[in-house]
This record gives structure tokens, C-alpha cells and sequence, in this order.
């Protein structure tokens, strides 16, 4: 069964929702064996009181004649009688004083007399039988709210915050014990309690109806941090009320700075500390954001070679201020930090082209836009298709690969060389390329192998870089200057010897 006025599920035998406190109108069964026992005492004691009636009445009929045989038999029973109406008399007392005694100590008992008594609206007769029950059994929530329910309708509900405070602790969600405590609470104007009372509640629809109460600590628009900005902070409150602030680091109280339009926060590092007092009078914990702020603009990055045409594989380098990152774009859009970083020089790419950089200070402050632009148009007797094939065909002679599709013994899928700029060695000037392993679902993956063929004669080599007298194969770009130490090997030499 629900309870008709929020729709939690009520148990069995209850009148009052273990939530709510709204009225059910149900009054639970109790066990009949106490019902027996107490029709049978009834019993008993109505048939000691009917022949003690008659007894008397034979008394009374003393005056009258009778045979001599009956009055002396009456003489003759009649102290046994009274000894046995004696005896069961005390038997039946003592047993109706046990009976009492035993509901007086029985929870359950207590709980149905004091429902009978509510369901007939006489809470005064029903409130000792529920603080009874409330007393044998003061972990059962539905006996306290049941107490908690005559306490207040008979006027006695300040007597009740210890209750309260019970019931919440057993059943956090029941709304009669809030009702009833902030209640309590109001009369006395004992506003703290009643925030500290709702901020300990997890139960945000019993929240919701008291937010005037609330002193939650005051909200910041923006999150304590670095900013490369003029910052426009606002400080919010939970409801009416006011705000109040500090910036030169000490605690705020009511005598501090009051909140009324929002704080510009220029270059320099801050620390807000805030409260919130309510309408009643009401402090909030204290909320507190550390700021710096850096509105200094970096200065521009620095390029080399300058903009122009050139026939030399040039490598492009950058130079920004201290602390700076330098972000660049080779596609015309506008650099941001979510462009490709400047981490060591950058080879010329062959034919036209044009890069945009931008430095960014450890605020995030952006400079100003540079651009380059660059034409590089290598004396070259070989395309970079044709040197390409060049490259397939030493690679099959050497068995690197089985045909120009690039086919390998091992696997199913095939190899693949892409351009990737030109580059100088031994001022020879070479086509770079890149092997990469392509499966049968178009997925590549480098080898980490690089080839070189030169520009003018079309010879092939593999490249490697000599480090610490060893020779490793690594990716020319990530090197500090990807020219620098490259080696240059020939494909069809069964020993690979070094040019």
C-alpha cells in the first residue's frame, strides 16, 4: 500500500507514513491469544460474582423455613465455599495484575492502543500508550514518529527535538521529523540550528522547501587559477542575503568588503575569501580562490630565413621569449594552442608554402601573429614521383620487398614509402621518404625506417643516425636538428656498407 499523500510504500498495520507523517487510517491487528486470555479472566470473574450473589441471596432467605437437613448442610459447606471464592479470587487478581503487566512491557500493544486512540482523534489518550511503546523500543522509528505525532498534536512540541533528532538519525528521509524540528526551531528564532539541520540533510526534495534558511558558501564565477585576462569575478549566493569579501588574504566577517557588482581582476595575483550571511542572520562557511592574473603580451617569435624563394633544402627555426610555446599552422588557418608546437627546426617543405607562428605565455597570454612564406624549387634532374620509383625498384632488387606494390614475404599486407621533405647531406641534396606497413584494412604503421634518393642521380640509400659511434634508424623529425649526424647506407649492398 501507498501513502496517499507522497506514494511511499506503507507497511502493514501502519496510520501514519514513516515519511511523511500523513494519516493512514489503518489500525494494525493485535494478536488474539491476549484477547482470549483477558475474555476468559472476564469470564472468570463474572461466575465468582454470580455466586457470591447467590450466596447472599440464600442469606437473605434465612428468615424463611426450610428443612433441618438443608441448613445444616449450608453450615457445613459454606467456610470451604468461601475459602475456594477466596482462592480464586486471588488466582484470578494476581493473574489480571501479570496480564497488565505483561501488555504495559509489550511494544506492540502499546503501538495498536495508541493507534485505536488516533484514529479516533483523542491524542491525549494515545500518547502515553505510543511514549511507551517508544520506550521499549526506541530503535523503531514508526513508535517514535507515532510519539513524535501525539507530542505535537497535543501542543507539547518543543519536548520533541530530541525525538526529532532520533528519527532523522533511524530514518533521514522522514519529512514530519524535519517539519516538526524546523519548526521548533523557528518559534525559538534558532536559525543556525535550522542550516545546520539542512545541510546535513541528503534528502534535496525536503531541502528545496526551506532555502531561505540556507547559508551555503558563496559561489565563484571562475575557478581559482592562472588567467592571460582581465578577470570579471562574481560571487554568488544561495538565496536572498549578503555577500562578504576580502582580497588582502584576511578573514572575512560582516565587517568586510560587501558584494554588490562584480571584482575586475587585473594583472597581479589574488586571493578572495568570502562568506554569505542570509536574510536571519546566518554565516556560511568561508569560500576561498587563489588567482594570477598575466595580461603582459610575449613578445613575437623570431623566424629564420626570412620569407623568400630558395634552392637548398633550408631548415625553418623559431625563437620565442622565456617561458613561451610557439604554436604554428601550414594550412592558413590561425594559430591557437590547439595547433601543431614548435619543438626544433622545421624542413622547408619543396614548392610553395606558407606558415603563420604564435608564442604563448606560461599565463596564456598570445602575441603577435608572424607569417612566412617560402618557395623553395630544388635544382633537381628527378621528380619526386620518379625518384619514388626509383626507390621501389633498388628496395625489390635488394629483396627489401617482392614487387612495386610493395609486397613483403611476411604477412599479408605491404609496404608503403611516402615523401617527406628534401634534406642535405654532405651537400648532396636528397628526396626523403618514409616506409610505413600497410595492412589489408588500409591501417599503416611507421617502421622507423627512412630512405634517401638523391635529387640529381637518383641513387638510393637507407638513412640512419650515428650516435655514440652506434648506428640507430629514428625518425629524422625528432631529432634537435634532423640533419645533423645522419648517416647514409647503400640498399644493395649485401653488407649495407656505409657510403
Amino acid at each position: 500500500m501507498k501513502c496517499p499523500e507522497c506514494g511511499e510504500e506503507i507497511r502493514d498495520g501502519m496510520l501514519f507514513c514513516s515519511y511523511c507523517g500523513g494519516e493512514i487510517r489503518i489500525v494494525q491487528d493485535y494478536v488474539p491469544e491476549v484477547d482470549e486470555i483477558v475474555a476468559g479472566m472476564e469470564v472468570a470473574v463474572a461466575s465468582e460474582l454470580a455466586e457470591t450473589k447467590t450466596v447472599e441471596e440464600n442469606k437473605g432467605e434465612q428468615g424463611q423455613a426450610a428443612p433441618s437437613h438443608r441448613r445444616l448442610r449450608r453450615k457445613r459447606s459454606s467456610p470451604l465455599m468461601r475459602k475456594i471464592a477466596a482462592c480464586c479470587a486471588l488466582i484470578l487478581v494476581v493473574a489480571f495484575v501479570g496480564i497488565l503487566d505483561f501488555l504495559n512491557q509489550n511494544a506492540a500493544y502499546q503501538y495498536k492502543m495508541a493507534l485505536e486512540w488516533m484514529e479516533k482523534k483523542d491524542y491525549e489518550r494515545a500518547c502515553p500508550y505510543a511514549e511507551q511503546a517508544a520506550e521499549l523500543e526506541p530503535e523503531n522509528a514508526d513508535y517514535l514518529i507515532c510519539f513524535l505525532t501525539c507530542l505535537t498534536e497535543t501542543g507539547f512540541g518543543e519536548e520533541a527535538v530530541p525525538l526529532c533528532l532520533r528519527i532523522i538519525e533511524l530514518n533521514p528521509s522522514c519529512q514530519a521529523a524535519y517539519k516538526t524540528l524546523i519548526s521548533i526551531y523557528e518559534k525559538k528564532k534558532e536559525y543556525g540550528k535550522i542550516n545546520e539541520l539542512l545541510l546535513s540533510c541528503k534528502e534535496e526534495q525536503i531541502i528545496s522547501q526551506y532555502p531561505s534558511y540556507l547559508a551555503k558558501p558563496p559561489e565563484f564565477s571562475f575557478k581559482g587559477g592562472i588567467y592571460n585576462e582581465t578577470l570579471s569575478l562574481k560571487l554568488l549566493g544561495n538565496t536572498k542575503g549578503t555577500v562578504y569579501y576580502t582580497m588582502d588574504g584576511s578573514q572575512p566577517d560582516e565587517s568586510s568588503l560587501v558584494y554588490a557588482s562584480p571584482i575586475f581582476l587585473e594583472s597581479g595575483n589574488y586571493q578572495i575569501r568570502a562568506i554569505f550571511v542570509n536574510d536571519y542572520g546566518v554565516a556560511s562557511d568561508e569560500a576561498k580562490e587563489n588567482y594570477y592574473v598575466d595580461v603582459t603580451v610575449p613578445e613575437a617569435p623570431v623566424v629564420t630565413p626570412e620569407s623568400g624563394e630558395y634552392s637548398r633544402p633550408t631548415l625553418l627555426r623559431v625563437t620565442a621569449g622565456e617561458n613561451c610555446t610557439v604554436y604554428y599552422t601550414t594550412d592558413g588557418s590561425q594559430p591557437s594552442k590547439d595547433s601543431t608546437e614548435y619543438t626544433g627546426p622545421i624542413p622547408m617543405p619543396v614548392g610553395t608554402s606558407h606558415f603563420r607562428f604564435v608564442s604563448y605565455s606560461y599565463a596564456g597570454a598570445a602575441s603577435e601573429e608572424i607569417s612566412a612564406s617560402y618557395s623553395l624549387n630544388l635544382h633537381a634532374s628527378l621528380s619526386m614521383e620518379a625518384a619514388r620509383n626509383m626507390l621501389l625498384i633498388d628496395l625489390m632488387e635488394a629483396g627489401v620487398i617482392l614487387d612495386l606494390n610493395g609486397g613483403i614475404r611476411t604477412g599479408t599486407g605491404h609496404n608503403v614509402y611516402n615523401y617527406r621533405y628534401a634534406i642535405t647531406v654532405n651537400d648532396t641534396d636528397y628526396y626523403l621518404y618514409r616506409e610505413y606497413y600497410e595492412d589489408d584494412a588500409g591501417n599503416r604503421a611507421s617502421t622507423g625506417t627512412d630512405y634517401a634518393v638523391s635529387v640529381m642521380e637518383g641513387q638510393c640509400y637507407k638513412v640512419v643516425q650515428v650516435e655514440s659511434g652506434s648506428r640507430t634508424a629514428v625518425a629524422a623529425e625528432a631529432l634537435a636538428d634532423p640533419w645533423d649526424g645522419l648517416s647514409l647506407q647503400n640498399i644493395k649492398s649485401e653488407e649495407n656498407s656505409e657510403q
